[in-house]
């Protein structure tokens, strides 16, 4: 287990150590005929660090290099005007409408020809039209209303102005959105009244009647919803650590078989009788429980309740059967099984049986202590999954932000 957890901690350190390469290589960008590549048009200045060293008089200093992007001739900034333009002629309005009679959101973009083009929007009726392109329905006329574009283009240091008009006309309004428009303008009437306490809704709007009624928040079946939810959960979760518990519980036990084994191999070998030894071992944790020298150790709880079961009265064969049932586990109904054995056909044999016994458990033990502790290194494998993420992008997102 050791040599895996030292296989797996060289490996995440070598997946590190080619990323911090990886990065550091391609951040490289002076080449061996000291040049540098700009960056394409309308992209960010580059930051380079530079070490500067000029025969004996300067040497190893730290220079800060700005280097701007490729620039742009007159002759590109022209034809990228027009590829503006030309993108802003068909995409300017929606739905395949035109600039005679325009009913719906217009299209103000910010840049054009892939960002080379930067455009600066002005809007002679900002009441008509809204900043984000949205025609104001109630401020156009019905007979429309004339808006006149002013677009500054620029690109780079030239810059160009793009002047249009279009006509702009109130929205079609189906026969739904009409009847709520109509609703809202008798509401806001009724609401401009002063002198009345009390605000009557309209009962009838264009010769259709209405109704009104309050809105639903059904406030009991959201509570009622949220107490099953919280009851489930809670149901869930109390399964979950009674589960849980079991496991640890079972576990432990499993740890301590041959704890148990050795122990009863010992006192019988010095003489002792089954029962003689039983009740020794169960004394022995009492005593130690009382006195808070071990923690609660499960199998011993349940050696403890046996013992005091034979002293009850009960005949050992059941008491050594009800434990066997209590652990619940194959390895102790085992020794259950060579316990009542040796009660019918006496002791004869029994300690040579427990030692077979003890050596088993020995390994299967081992076997346990393995697994727990792979158990263990994959709970580790969540966090250490978080920690290489978080590794990755202090390496990886200061290169790419570099490009």
């Amino acid at each position: 287990m050791e040599k895996k957890r030292i296989l797996g901690a060289a490996a995440v350190c070598l997946v590190f150590l080619l990323m911090a390469g990886y990065a550091e290589a391609s951040e490289h960008k002076l080449n061996g005929k000291n040049q540098i590549i700009r960056g394409s048009p309308g992209s960010a200045e580059q930051q380079v660090q530079l070490q500067l060293n000029a025969e004996e008089i300067v040497e190893n200093y730290d220079y800060d290099l700005t280097v701007p992007a490729t620039g742009i001739t007159q002759e590109e900034a022209e034809k990228y005007f027009r590829q503006a333009k030309k993108e802003i002629d068909t995409g300017f309005f929606s739905n395949g409408e035109k600039a005679e009679h325009v009913t719906s959101s217009v299209n103000m973009e910010e840049s054009y020809v892939k960002g080379l083009v930067k455009a600066e929007w002005l809007l002679s009726q900002y009441h008509a039209v809204e900043i984000n392109g949205t025609i104001v329905a109630d401020a156009v006329k019905e007979d429309g209303e004339l808006v006149q574009a002013d677009v500054k283009l620029s690109c780079g240091e030239y810059k160009e102005e793009y002047v249009f008009s279009f006509m702009v006309f109130p929205p079609e309004l189906s026969g739904e959105e009409q009847l709520l428009k109509d609703i809202r303008a008798a509401v806001s009437k009724e609401s401009e009244k002063k002198g009345t306490q009390k605000f009557t809704l309209p009962t009838d709007v264009e010769g259709v009647k209405l109704k009104w009624n309050e809105k639903k928040q059904y406030l009991v079946w959201k509570v009622l919803l949220f107490e099953i939810i919280v009851i489930v959960l809670l149901c869930l979760s109390a399964r979950e650590r009674q589960r849980l518990a079991e496991k640890e519980r079972k576990d432990q036990m499993r740890l301590d078989y041959s704890e148990v084994v050795n122990k009863l191999l010992i006192l019988l070998g010095a003489g002792m009788t089954l029962k003689q030894s039983w009740n020794r071992i169960s004394a022995q944790y009492a005593d130690k429980r009382k006195k808070k020298e071990v923690e609660k150790r499960y199998v011993y709880e349940e050696m403890m309740i046996t013992a005091h079961e034979i002293s009850d009265g009960e005949s050992d064969r059941l008491a050594y059967r009800k434990f066997g049932e209590r652990t619940d586990l194959n390895v102790y109904q085992r020794l259950v099984r060579i316990l009542v054995q040796n009660l019918q056909t006496g002791s004869r044999g029994l300690c040579s049986l427990l030692a077979q016994e003890a050596e088993s458990a020995m390994e299967e033990r081992k076997a346990l202590a393995r697994k727990l502790g792979e158990e263990a290194g994959t709970k580790m494998l969540m966090p250490l999954i978080c920690m290489l993420g978080i590794v990755i992008a202090i390496i990886i997102v200061p290169a790419l932000m570099s490009f």
